[in-house]
């Protein structure tokens, strides 16, 4: 048995033949159909994301590493809260975090220590900024603080100390205890 194409007819006359004329008018309401409800989920998928609570990360790093675990609990917080990051050592201005914070409902605090317990030296004028020129910035806001550092040196993780301290005096509130 050969096809019925073989013997000359095309595949189109086959199923006009065999089924009668396309309606193409519904397949058209059809298309236009699932264009309006992917355009439905878009809107409704967009409305749940931004429901998502505001999270900043602030991180502090020299070697990379408090900004890896930083990256790494962003990735872990973005399906159920919307993460933005700063970098206390980078370029940007201090300035640039006031309106982070502000619409924060929890700020991550992730420094390295340098030294003997001390800020990263190229925090400074980050942390002299926001925990000492406006200090009314985290009174009352949700904080917490997650060091790191080397057992080697005598003062453990100092910065996350030093950085707890000055956020309680600050009126912060710690919603977990320190990490170290």
């Amino acid at each position: 048995l050969k096809p019925a194409y073989i013997a000359g007819a095309s595949p189109f006359q086959l199923e006009t033949a065999h089924f009668g004329p396309r309606d193409t008018t519904k397949v058209g309401k059809d298309f236009v159909r699932a264009v309006y409800v992917a355009l439905f989920c878009t809107r409704c998928i967009a409305r749940i994301r931004a429901r998502k609570t505001p999270l900043l990360i602030v991180y502090a790093s020299i070697t990379g590493n408090a900004a890896k675990h930083a990256s790494d609990l962003g990735a872990i917080l973005r399906p159920c809260a919307q993460v933005s990051f700063f970098d206390a050592c980078g370029i940007n201005p201090p300035k640039e975090v006031i309106p982070l914070i502000q619409s924060a409902t929890l700020t991550i605090f992730i420094s390295s220590t340098q030294g003997n317990g001390e800020l990263p030296s190229t925090s400074h004028n980050f942390f002299s900024f926001l925990l000492d020129k406006n200090r009314s910035l985290l009174n009352g806001k949700q904080c917490a603080v997650l060091g790191f550092g080397s057992s080697a040196y005598p003062i453990f993780c100092g910065a996350a100390a030093h950085l707890s301290k000055k956020l309680s005096e600050n009126g912060a509130k710690e919603v977990v205890p320190r990490g170290e």
